[in-house]
């Protein structure tokens, strides 16, 4: 469950009716692969997801491979040019 409150906000806006849907996809993936429940990494999801819940869904599956990923393509200086495998 995501409890924190900027990123509640921020899916909410970013989302807008769909937010709910966004919930339960997170929900499911934090219950599949714990180590997802990482605020910074959800973060990164979101923001690389750009409004869009198959993008959302990519990214969650990127991150339950490897979570460095997702903080990498989000953090840093070539985030524009998301290599997607």
């Amino acid at each position: 469950m995501i409890d924190t409150i900027d990123i509640q906000e921020r899916i909410k806006s970013d989302f807008g009716a769909k937010a709910s849907e966004v919930f339960r996809i997170f929900d499911k993936a934090i219950s599949t692969a714990d180590y997802l429940n990482n605020n910074r990494i959800i973060r990164c999801i979101i923001f690389l997801s750009d409004r869009d819940i198959t993008n959302l869904e990519d990214y969650i599956a990127k991150a339950t491979y490897d979570p460095r990923d997702v903080m990498l393509w989000a953090e840093y200086t070539n985030r524009g040019q998301v290599e997607k495998n």
